[in-house]
């Protein structure tokens, strides 16, 4: 009778051991979640603030200009100088993106801000070769529409859907 005593206590300890050691284990996994939930919250909050609220704005200014700028060369593509120029031009347009746009958003997340560099680069080539691929004559309306205004379309798009698919 007194080794199943023993054992009964034993067995009363161990448990509220483990009750102990497993409450602490959750309050800490508790906690870090609480955490990391508070800084994705931040990460979205400074993105609120810093680019949807106050840079925005910039972003439809640049894509405009780099519309804009394209839409010469319906009329004078035809023309190497033209391509030259408008190519200048939108590389100005380019870093104007980054210093205005996306380069706050390295202070949010390094991937967010290469995301939208990337499809940036991406866009910026494409609009070079196909401004110099002498195969395209881009002063035919639908040819342009096809080639350049769809990619700039998409690629507008594209960041607008990165940026609010950010979650932290």
């Amino acid at each position: 009778m007194m080794t199943l005593d023993v054992i009964y206590k034993l067995a009363t300890v161990l448990i509220a051991f483990f009750n102990a050691f497993f409450a602490i284990k959750i309050f800490h996994l508790k906690s870090k979640k609480n955490d990391e939930e508070k800084e994705q919250d931040r990460k979205i909050n400074l993105l609120k603030t810093l680019v949807l609220d106050h840079n925005l704005e910039n972003y439809y200014d640049v894509f405009d200009n780099i519309e804009n700028e394209l839409m010469r060369l319906l009329v004078e593509s035809e023309d190497e100088s033209i391509k030259e120029i408008v190519d200048k031009e939108l590389s100005k347009l380019f870093v104007d993106f980054r210093r205005r746009f996306y380069d706050s958003l390295l202070g949010i997340d390094e991937k967010l801000y290469d995301d939208i560099k990337c499809q940036s680069d991406e866009l910026q080539s494409y609009l070079t070769e196909t401004i110099f691929d002498n195969g395209v004559n881009l002063s035919y309306r639908p040819k342009f529409e096809e080639l350049i205004s769809e990619k700039l379309t998409i690629t507008k798009t594209g960041v607008v859907k990165t940026l609010f698919d950010y979650r932290g």
